[in-house]
């Protein structure tokens, strides 16, 4: 089921306080902040165990990466919002390639007012959760509680063979608990909890859907200072029925967290990097820009013979890049790319490992936490020179690092 939450909900900074009220006494005004440009980047883990008919069938990970930019603003207190998404399945395995791999993608262009609902989705199926959180018009105090519409948002292509998502509404009931310091930061704590139930309305004759229910409770960790989602909790239960009588069950947990990004993704950061890597004398080493933001390749990589076991001399050159890395607070996507030898099967899995090396290098070395960098394989389907040759073959073994958008 893949909870995807708060992705376009609240993913955009909220001016937390009102003009000249900054005291509990005064209250607080909950109110996203509309403004053309703003972006931030969330990332979410979803632990989720499936029950088909009260036994458990498999325990699973997510890791949703999204990425919300305010693309336009409006004078009827609404604002225009782009997400990027990705979604990974892949379970964190222990040892020493410990890394995430690069998932499904998908996009979604919504609307939000000031308050927080969502509408006029361009995606059936995204976000999951929408218009929550909900804010009143007015400013709240700790204790103060109010409620808001909202809905859930089940794509049931693979379990009904559903053509369109269903969308579950709900009523939400929220509280402004208290205020928590963590880590020197005054965070305002507001708890959410919803149920839901829906039963076909007879429509979806053509598949075996029958109707849904669940739960909700969710934990959201405001940084008043920066007006800010500093993190979440969840936990959830999804029950869905088809026309036999049998009973999947979605049951989990999830956290996640939001930063702001800047753009990295222009010509002025590709001629910075570009000295930098002449500076240290990194040799065949570019840098470019691309859809995904910028991509440092790494040609003629070098690892022992037909494994992922970096060579001494190229564990230097990934320090002197870690280095430059270490100036951009972006996630990192890394792509593993192999020369036309061997099958396509073998090709695919070693480009994946030496990407998996590759990160993890960069996690052991405190370039990023492996909740902030990706990996994927492309085998020797993306060429950047003739494999007839050795030279042209040395240029596809490669290994790109994208400093992400």
């Amino acid at each position: 089921m893949k909870k995807i939450l708060f992705a376009a909900a609240i993913l955009i900074s909220a001016n937390l306080f009102a003009a000249g009220k900054s005291t509990n006494e005064a209250g607080i005004l909950l109110k996203f902040k509309q403004i053309k440009g703003d972006s931030v980047s969330h990332i979410s883990t979803v632990d989720e165990e499936t029950y088909i008919n009260g036994y458990l069938n498999s325990k699973t990970q997510f890791i949703n990466r999204t990425t919300t930019t305010v693309k336009e603003t409006h004078e009827d207190d609404c604002a225009t919002l782009y997400t990027h998404y990705m979604t990974t399945q892949n379970s964190l395995v222990n040892g020493a390639s410990e890394t995430l791999s690069w998932g499904e993608e998908d996009f979604v262009t919504i609307k939000r007012k000031s308050n927080g609902e969502l509408s006029d989705s361009d995606n059936d199926s995204l976000p999951t959760v929408r218009s929550v959180p909900c804010f009143p018009q007015e400013p709240v105090k700790i204790g103060d509680t109010w409620q808001a519409e909202g809905s859930e948002v089940h794509d049931c292509k693979e379990l009904f063979g559903m053509k369109d998502a269903i969308n579950v509404p709900f009523t939400a009931s929220y509280k402004y608990e208290k205020d928590e310091e963590i880590n020197g930061i005054k965070l305002n704590v507001i708890s959410v909890y919803y149920e839901f139930s829906q039963k076909s309305d007879g429509k979806e004759y053509y598949s075996t859907y029958y109707g849904t229910e669940g739960w909700a409770k969710q934990t959201i960790y405001w940084d008043s200072s920066k007006g800010d989602l500093d993190h979440y909790t969840e936990d959830f239960v999804i029950a869905m029925y088809d026309v036999a009588g049998n009973q999947y069950v979605f049951k989990g947990s999830s956290h996640g967290e939001v930063t702001e990004y800047k753009s990295v993704n222009d010509d002025t950061n590709v001629e910075k990097l570009q000295e930098v890597i002449e500076k240290n004398n990194l040799d065949n080493v570019s840098v470019t820009r691309g859809e995904k933001g910028l991509t440092i390749s790494l040609e003629n990589i070098q690892f022992e013979a037909d494994s992922n076991i970096l060579l001494p001399s190229e564990q230097e050159k990934l320090k002197k890049i870690g280095s430059i890395l270490k100036d951009f607070s972006n996630d990192l996507l890394i792509t593993g790319h192999c020369a036309e030898r061997g099958t396509v099967s073998a090709r695919q899995k070693l480009s994946e490992e030496r990407a998996q090396t590759v990160a993890q290098f960069l996690i052991t070395n405190g370039i990023r936490d492996e909740y902030h960098i990706f990996t994927q394989g492309k085998g020797s389907t993306q060429p950047v020179a003739s494999n007839d040759t050795e030279e042209g073959r040395a240029r596809n073994r490669r290994v790109e690092i994208t400093i992400m958008d």
